[in-house]
């Protein structure tokens, strides 16, 4: 009698663990496939008919007939940065398939500092093709944003809403 109540309990017990791990792997999955998704939305390599733009909640995609939304991770928060020396143009949300900076493929020095002023990263960024840089933050915070190519220095800061920067002018 025993044995047989110890299975009955052994068994939901089991399933139960079985269907968090589940869960657990298809949520790390689906933040990989955003990923995945952004850099080929803005590395275009998908269909040039498609349309995409990233705000602080989903990314939208446009086709000839149809149109998706995609939900942001509850902590992923995205945003890209044009630096510029001569031309720019106005931009909050950013286009993973439209904006288009005017640096292409400049290495660019970033320092990201916390509220605090505390140093978080320190890296050099390819602009890629679009003259854009994309980073992925913590979407509580605010950031300070610094930014260096040969001598030039700008800096801006970050807000929760906001994926696109463009202004930031390289003097």
């Amino acid at each position: 009698m025993r044995l047989k109540l110890l299975i009955w309990l052994f068994i939901p017990i089991t399933l139960l663990i079985v269907f968090i791990l589940d869960e657990i792997t298809e949520e790390e999955s689906n933040e990989e496939r955003v990923y995945d998704m952004i850099y080929n939305l803005e590395n275009n390599l998908y269909s040039y008919d498609v349309q995409a733009s990233i705000d602080h909640e989903k990314i939208y995609i446009t086709d000839e007939s149809s149109s998706y939304e995609v939900d942001l991770p509850d902590d992923l928060f995205y945003i890209a940065f044009a630096p510029y020396i001569n031309l720019t143009h106005a931009c909050y949300t950013h286009s993973l398939t439209g904006c288009q900076g005017e640096m292409i493929n400049k290495d660019i020095d970033v320092r990201i500092y916390d509220e605090s002023n505390n140093l978080i990263e320190e890296k050099t960024y390819n602009t890629g093709d679009d003259g854009f840089i994309g980073l992925y933050l913590d979407k509580i915070e605010n950031y300070q944003i610094l930014v260096q190519y040969n001598g030039l220095v700008s800096s801006f800061a970050t807000n929760p809403y906001q994926t696109c920067y463009t202004e930031v002018k390289l003097s």
